[in-house]
């Protein structure tokens, strides 16, 4: 029976892969219709199994399967392709490995090819062996002559199978995952790696890390592709890693402790066939962050992959959607948090570099060369990679800022990469992943020894204000004395800026200013953990400590706004009030968990009458995130009398100050601000991490606009025009299109 077009995308004949196949397409063969052969609802969606001919594989019929969930009827999804082992057909993951709930949860479709073509006139060796011919294509172009014409499922996977499914699936083809098992994760990897960029994602359970040195691979490679070792590096993951030149890209991959083929008899006989060992060496070498994970007591079947599919979609869906968020389970922290250390030939000199200079108050920055000094005691010189604006530098920029000293380099948003420590520093090594905290955190033993009057406070948790080098991040120097930035051009000294001065390239910071952070998350998000969305949260949960169903009303729905409404919906609050003159804003707060929206232009009373009209006496808990000292007033008015609360998230220009009438506090309500949201930066910023890994927590919807370095003022432009919530510069100016 005929596919149709009610399943498919558009409609799809053969006509129209012939003229994307010519070349391969045997036109004395008949022509067949794609057909239907099987149709099944399964979870929230339907699974079909689809057959027809293919111009790839010498015109002979193939079948592979495609898992479709409902919501595509409604919008474009990624897609996740799966790759068969040895024996194998499209069946036997449909069948086993129980992921088609997960890939609805996880809103995927999922696309099932088979593992060779098959049928009359297609060649096998005799006698038939399970490890090569029909049901062991090993995903390649064969080159040999007796297997080049049907042996191409390199190019049916890559290829054709994709043009298939863009015409015939509601999918998004620029969101493409890979996965596979055994020969099928040799596939998906070395597919990945010959494909940089095509694949967002890739995994693979017990794959064929290293063929040309395992027996299958010894005896497949050879006939397939002749004797030229050359060209069997083309299909091993190793030697592919070893000159991978692409986009970062990572690994997850799953072994079993109890496989037989990878078995400690066989790893001692040399007869091993997985060689998890060698990938994770490759990776090592190369830099390829990879998620290894011996599972104790699983074995080679499907029974080991559906233990753990679920994770596995999870995992492409993080980095297809960027909805959800995948971490691993268990941190390896030589290869997931530091590397080895390694000295780089910068240590100890100075860098020169870009750096976007505020020589004058409400002038625009200046790009020049600057040299950053080598870090001294207690110090780390970082590299950034991403940068975020934050209004506070616009209002240090614009004057507003008591302590602003110019010349200076300002920015405190950002994300990096350690390039050397300084003396005494044991915490951090070159290649550790870092965002800059300008809050900083001191040490364990400061704390016991009251190394300043804070911390008393400190260490019982009354507080998360630091004041160890407060004083020299202040004043715009570093405690071991001066600056670590100079012009190249005069050797004019240029004051750091809130301990961290991050519109540099490079920049040195005080080691209790530095988070060290997890190296699979996305440097060019988590910038935003540095200021903004930790404040806004922390103002929930730390400062106000919101509890469920309460009424919470939120004035000002800029980043920290947004953030403060997402802290909100995850404290469980009833009642969320968004409150801004910008109508237009109304939507994107309620995509962020507000339920009730209010413009104060659209009444002739002042706000904290309506709202205290509107919710029966006043809120519970009220959040200024503009600062404005006349909102911060009308935010505190509009909590209930007894036991509403206001927190002031929003920094005010110098000299301003607030003001109530002292019976709004006397009736016991509660006037208090917040400083970084609450949260201790060294040690808790990586948990904040995690948290977005895990999906608890958004970012990705808060960065509107990627700019390049060199576009740095425009994108301070964006901000003062509204435009944007979060810009994001790319210090590299690498920024993507």
């Amino acid at each position: 029976s005929d596919c149709g077009t009610k399943y498919f995308h558009r409609p799809f004949t053969t006509k129209t892969l012939l003229a994307a196949f010519p070349c391969r397409f045997d036109r004395t063969r008949s022509m067949a219709s794609f057909i239907t052969r099987s149709s099944n609802r399964v979870a929230q969606g339907v699974l079909r199994r689809i057959e027809h001919v293919s111009p790839t594989l010498a015109g002979t019929s193939t079948t592979f399967a495609i898992f479709k969930p409902d919501i595509a009827q409604h919008q474009k999804l990624p897609v996740v392709y799966w790759l068969s082992g040895l024996t194998c057909t499209d069946e036997n993951f449909s069948q086993k490995a129980g992921a088609f709930q997960a890939a609805c949860d996880n809103k995927v479709v999922l696309v099932m090819p088979d593992t060779s073509p098959r049928g009359e006139g297609v060649p096998d060796e005799e006698p038939k062996v399970y490890d090569f011919g029909v049901g062991a294509g090993f995903y390649l172009n064969a080159t040999t002559e007796k297997y080049k014409k049907h042996y191409n499922m390199y190019d049916y996977v890559t290829k054709e199978l994709p043009s298939i499914v863009k015409q015939m699936l509601p999918v998004d083809p620029a969101k493409a995952g890979i996965f596979g098992h055994s020969m099928g994760g040799h596939g998906a990897m070395t597919i990945a790696l010959k494909n940089p960029g095509m694949y967002k994602s890739v995994s693979a359970f017990a794959p064929i890390c290293n063929p040309m040195e395992a027996p299958w691979g010894k005896k497949a490679l050879p006939l397939y592709l002749g004797s030229s070792e050359e060209a069997w590096k083309d299909y091993d993951t190793v030697e592919l890693i070893k000159r991978y030149e692409g986009p970062p890209m990572r690994f997850l991959v799953d072994q079993g402790t109890a496989d037989n083929f990878n078995s400690e008899e066989k790893q001692q006989k040399g007869e091993h066939q997985l060689r998890p060992e060698a990938l994770q060496k490759a990776c090592d070498e190369k830099g390829l962050p990879l998620t290894l994970r011996m599972r104790e007591g699983y074995d080679h079947s499907y029974f080991f992959i559906s233990t753990f599919v679920e994770d596995h979609l999870r995992y492409h869906a993080a980095y297809l959607t960027g909805i959800l968020r995948w971490c691993p389970d268990t941190i390896n922290g030589a290869t997931v948090y530091s590397s080895p250390p390694e000295k780089p030939e910068t240590e100890g000199k100075d860098i020169e570099c870009l750096a976007a200079v505020a020589f004058e108050p409400k002038k625009p920055l200046s790009m020049v060369k600057v040299k950053v000094g080598p870090p001294q005691k207690g110090e780390v010189r970082i590299k950034h990679t991403a940068v975020a604006l934050c209004h506070t530098d616009a209002y240090t920029l614009g004057g507003m800022d008591p302590e602003g000293l110019f010349p200076c380099i300002l920015g405190h948003e950002a994300s990096g990469i350690v390039e050397s420590v300084g003396e005494g520093v044991s915490g951090f090594v070159p290649g550790d992943h870092v965002i800059p905290c300008y809050q900083a955190e001191c040490f364990p033993e400061d704390q016991a020894n009251d190394y300043c009057p804070r911390c008393r406070g400190y260490r019982t948790g009354k507080t998360n204000l630091c004041g160890k080098i407060r004083p020299f991040t202040g004043a715009g120097v570093m405690k071991e004395g001066g600056t670590r930035f100079t012009a190249a051009s005069d050797g004019t000294e240029l004051f750091h800026y809130m301990g961290t001065s991050t519109f540099s390239q490079y920049t040195v910071l005080h080691e209790e200013s530095v988070a060290k952070i997890r190296k699979d998350a996305p440097l060019e998000k988590v910038n935003l953990l540095g200021c903004g969305l930790a404040t806004g949260w922390g103002a929930v949960k730390n400062t106000a400590k919101v509890e469920e169903g309460s009424t919470v009303a939120v004035f000002g729905l800029g980043t920290v706004g947004l953030s403060v409404i997402e802290g909100a919906k995850m404290a469980k609050a009833k009642r969320i009030i968004a409150i801004d003159l910008d109508s237009n804003k109304f939507g994107l707060a309620g995509n962020f968990g507000a339920n009730e929206f209010v413009n104060p232009k659209d009444y002739d009373k002042p706000i904290q009458q309506v709202l205290v009209e509107m919710t029966g006496g006043g809120v519970d808990y009220s959040f200024d995130c503009t600062g404005n000292v006349g909102v911060m007033r009308s935010a505190l008015e509009a909590t209930h009398i007894g036991w509403g609360q206001s927190v002031i998230v929003g920094v005010a220009a110098a000299g301003q100050e607030i003001s109530t009438r002292p019976f709004q506090l006397v009736t016991g309500r509660v006037w208090k601000g917040t400083a970084f949201g609450g949260y201790k930066s060294r040690s808790q910023v990586p948990g904040l991490v995690d948290a977005y890994m895990n999906g608890e927590v958004m970012i990705d919807p808060y960065v509107t606009h990627n700019v390049n370095f060199n576009d740095i003022n425009s994108a301070f432009q964006l901000m003062h025009e509204g435009k944007s919530l979060r810009a994001v510069i790319w210090m590299d100016n690498n920024c993507p299109e």
